[in-house]
């Protein structure tokens, strides 16, 4: 073999190589910023958890939106009030385990968080391509959103069972809950440790698809 047709031969091998490389990378970025699927359970052996899909809910980059089965309704409202209002509602976190810690808290997580019974979200809202986040939800800044933002805050507040975070002593705009740790303890421990079973038996669904 010549040495010229040698190194065509090593040319295209490697630009093969950057070509799968490239390839491998934007893949990779698309997952993280649009599917995380590797943050997804399998839910059918689930006692307490579930998961939810909603039209006008999505979950932040993908991730899996994981509640209490008895919350379900509830969310239901929610994406409900969100399509009278034309917005779109992404979900930071929904449940969440004892032992994660959420990043970039607007307000410390308090012992008994109803995230951890799976009766609250934390949320950002999308409304005509723009993201509107904890400040701009702040309680003070409600006049000055558009109508459509305020309409849909107002329906939450409205609603007997829900609460909306910017209400708050310690204000968390992007939170919404059922406040089941104040009306109901024993409900809430039962809740959490009963979402905690779930969770720490979960299989992620990926390992279910590599079968």
């Amino acid at each position: 073999m010549k040495n010229r047709d040698f190194l065509k031969i090593i040319k295209g091998l490697l630009m093969l190589l950057i070509l799968s490389g490239a390839f491998v990378w934007v893949g990779f970025l698309y997952c993280n910023n649009n599917f995380q699927f590797w943050t997804h359970l399998k839910t059918d052996n689930f006692e307490t958890l579930t998961e939810y899909r909603g039209e006008n809910i999505a979950a932040l980059k993908g991730r899996q939106i994981l509640v209490n089965k008895s919350f379900k309704n509830h969310l239901d409202t929610i994406n409900e009030y969100a399509q009278q209002s034309n917005i779109k509602v992404i979900i930071n976190q929904s449940y969440r385990h004892k032992n994660r810690k959420p990043s970039r808290a607007v307000v410390a997580p308090g012992k008994y968080s109803n995230h951890l019974a799976g009766y609250a979200i934390d949320f950002n809202i999308k409304h005509n391509g723009i993201k509107y986040f904890s400040n701009d939800l702040k309680r003070n800044n409600l006049s000055e959103l558009p109508i459509n933002i305020q309409n849909f805050i107002r329906k939450i507040r409205q609603n007997k069972d829900l609460r909306w975070g910017g209400d708050f002593k310690k204000e968390d705009p992007i939170h919404i809950d059922c406040p089941i740790n104040l009306k109901n303890k024993k409900d809430w421990d039962e809740y959490s440790r009963l979402c905690d079973n779930d969770y720490s038996k979960g299989i992620p669904k990926w390992k279910i698809w590599m079968k």
